[in-house]
């Protein structure tokens, strides 16, 4: 069974969005309603439409002139509000709080259609750990008040039965690894148990042959295989490196044959 939200996130250069668009496509194809969503970073609008996989892009200020026109009754004045200096320099000054405007705009997404699941392509496992923290830390700093009562209805939402799954991608390196497993015991502190450990791009399925390898490929796959067995049940899939000659067949290969466990 599909969960309504998944969160894809971990290190750059791991393959994050890779994995996220397959995720979109493998569910799309299964039949679930589903959306992908860039969350703050890049739009991929084009990329999306050329892979045949449903999207919704949310650009941050419009997200925020959103939220404020709901809260105020009148986009007008969260336009103004948006243009002055000081609302600008607010998302520097406290860190997360756009993410967490962009993560409510993509709750209520979920709870007006009970039958959409959204696959969130998450900056850097930093930023990802600022968004969750900045939830808790907002209800102990404000108290009260309108933004307390919109970040207690997201907890209860994300941490509702079956409703989030957090996949950290990592490469099969053990200082990777090591990096992962940490952001993985942060979330679970902060009560996010459904929390699991995925390896990309790994050699050592591809490589599992009897025919003699040239030595530097046979170095690869066994200090590989030596770091993977180490991390021996932590790691919830082996995502293994695709030979596809271009992206399109990349994700096409990846969403038929390699992510069942991530559903």
């Amino acid at each position: 069974m599909a969960h309504r939200l998944y969160i894809v996130t971990g290190k750059g250069g791991v393959g994050k969005t890779s994995v996220a668009l397959s995720l979109a496509k493998k569910l799309s194809q299964r039949g679930v309603k589903v959306l992908y969503n860039s969350f703050d970073q890049e739009n991929q609008s084009d990329l999306c439409t050329q892979l045949d996989i449903p999207f919704v892009h949310f650009d941050l200020i419009e997200s925020a002139k959103t939220y404020m026109g709901k809260k105020l009754n009148s986009e007008l004045v969260a336009n103004w509000i948006m243009k002055t200096p000081f609302f600008k320099s607010l998302f520097n000054m406290i860190p997360g709080l756009g993410h967490m405007i962009l993560l409510g705009h993509i709750i209520d997404l979920l709870e007006s259609d009970p039958n959409l699941t959204i696959v969130l392509d998450s900056p850097s496992s930093g930023h990802a750990l600022t968004m969750f923290e900045s939830s808790h830390n907002f209800k102990e700093i404000f108290g009260s008040g309108l933004l307390v009562e919109d970040i207690k209805r997201m907890h209860d939402f994300i941490y509702g039965k079956d409703i989030l799954k957090n996949l950290i991608i990592s490469l099969p390196t053990k200082m990777a690894l090591n990096e992962s497993i940490e952001v993985i015991d942060h979330l679970k502190k902060l009560d996010f148990e459904n929390t699991h450990l995925v390896a990309n791009d790994c050699l050592s399925p591809i490589l599992n042959t009897d025919e003699e390898l040239p030595s530097f490929l046979q170095t690869k796959k066994d200090l590989e295989l030596s770091v993977i067995n180490e991390f021996n049940g932590k790691i919830l899939e082996k995502i293994p490196h695709c030979l596809a000659p271009n992206f399109k067949a990349v994700m096409t290969e990846l969403s038929n044959s390699h992510l069942e466990e991530l559903i």
